[in-house]
C-alpha cells in the first residue's frame, strides 16, 4: 500500500540521497510497486519544514531525484504511495505537515465517519486538507501533542491506544518528526518496519565512504568532507534497503526515537490489541502492496 522512510543523521546535516536514489533498495526503486505519488520532507535551518510532494512516481519524477540530491537535514520524512483512501492527489500525497511537523503513514483505517467525528469533537478538523485516513489519522495525534504539551512518546501512546478501541484498522505505521528528532512506530504486528542505527557513514553514503569525499550540496546548507565516523545515523524503513547492514525489525506496540543529536532509544508503548482488526483478506486491492502479505 505504501512505503516509509525516516533518517536521523546525528548532529550534522545531510542529504538522504544514497537511501531515496541509489542504495540496493532504494524508495525510487520501490516506487515501481508504489506508483500513486512520493514526497521528501526536512527542516530548514530555522526549523521551517520543507517538503517536496507530486502525484508523479518517484522513479519518473526528475523533481524527486533533484530533492533527494539537494534537500540538507538531520530529519527526514519520505514516502511513496499506494493510494487505497484518497485520489492521488499533491493534497492526498506524503509526509504531512501540522504545527511544524511531519508525518507519514503505512497501513489503513476505516471507520472515517468516527474518526471524523472525533476530530470535530477535539476541534482539529480544519488540518485535514486532503481526504486521506493519514492525514486524519496524524491530525488526532497532533490534538494529543497539543494536549500533552509536546511530550511525543505520550501522544503517540495516547492517540493510538483511542485508535485501536474507536476505529477499524490493519495497520497504523508511522514516521514522525521534529527539526531534532524522528520518531517511528510500528503497530500492530500486520505490517514490518525495520532500522538500523549506529556510526554507519552519511545519509548519502553508506559506510565506508571516503569521508574527503563527502560534499553535501542544498540550497540552505553547504558541507564539506564531513567525517562520517563523527555521525550517529538511524535510518527507518519498511523494507531493507541494502544487504550488508545488519537490520533489525521493530517491536509491534514499539516508538523508536532518534534524537536530538545522537540520542536513540526504543520504547514499548503499552498499546491494547486493536479491538477491531480488519484481516489481510478484507483488503481488497490493498493487500497486494502490504508488507508481509
Amino acid at each position: 500500500m505504501c512505503r516509509l522512510f525516516g533518517l536521523h543523521t546525528g548532529a550534522q546535516p545531510q542529504t538522504c540521497s544514497f537511501w531515496l536514489l541509489t542504495a540496493p533498495d532504494s524508495l525510487s526503486r520501490q516506487s515501481r510497486q508504489q506508483p500513486h505519488g512520493a514526497g521528501i520532507g526536512t527542516f530548514e535551518p530555522s526549523g521551517v519544514p520543507h517538503l517536496v510532494r507530486s502525484t508523479l512516481a518517484a522513479y519518473l519524477d526528475p523533481a524527486f531525484t533533484r530533492a533527494a540530491q539537494e534537500m540538507t537535514g538531520t530529519s527526514f520524512v519520505a514516502h511513496v504511495r499506494f493510494a487505497t483512501e484518497g485520489e492521488p492527489s499533491v493534497a492526498n500525497t506524503h509526509p504531512f505537515e501540522q504545527e511544524g511537523r511531519m508525518f507519514a503513514h503505512n497501513g489503513v483505517i476505516r471507520s472515517l465517519d468516527v474518526l471524523d467525528r472525533e476530530l470535530a469533537r477535539r476541534g482539529v478538523s480544519d488540518l485535514v486538507l486532503g481526504t486521506t485516513d493519514s492525514e486524519r489519522y496524524f491530525a488526532l495525534l497532533t490534538f494529543y501533542l497539543r494536549e500533552a504539551a509536546g511530550d511525543i512518546a505520550s501522544a503517540l501512546r495516547q492517540c493510538l491506544t483511542w485508535l485501536a478501541r474507536n476505529v477499524s484498522l490493519y495497520c497504523l505505521n508511522c514516521v514522525l518528526a521534529t527539526p531534532q528528532e524522528v520518531w517511528a512506530v510500528r503497530y500492530p504486528d500486520t505490517n514490518p518496519l525495520w532500522y538500523i542505527t549506529g556510526r554507519r557513514g552519511t545519509g548519502s553514503h553508506p559506510a565506508g565512504a571516503d569521508p574527503g569525499s563527502v560534499r553535501l550540496r542544498s540550497s540552505f546548507l553547504r558541507v564539506h568532507g564531513l567525517d562520517p565516523s563523527n555521525n550517529a545515523v538511524t535510518v527507518v524503513a519498511s523494507e531493507p534497503m541494502t544487504e550488508r547492514e545488519q537490520w533489525i525489525m521493530i517491536d509491534p506496540g514499539t516508538a523508536l526515537h532518534a534524537g536530538p543529536g545522537d540520542a536513540f532509544e526504543l520504547l514499548d508503548l503499552g498499546l491494547p490489541r486493536p479491538s477491531r482488526q480488519i484481516p489481510h483478506d478484507q483488503l481488497g486491492a490493498a493487500a497486494t502492496t502490504q508488507g508481509g502479505g
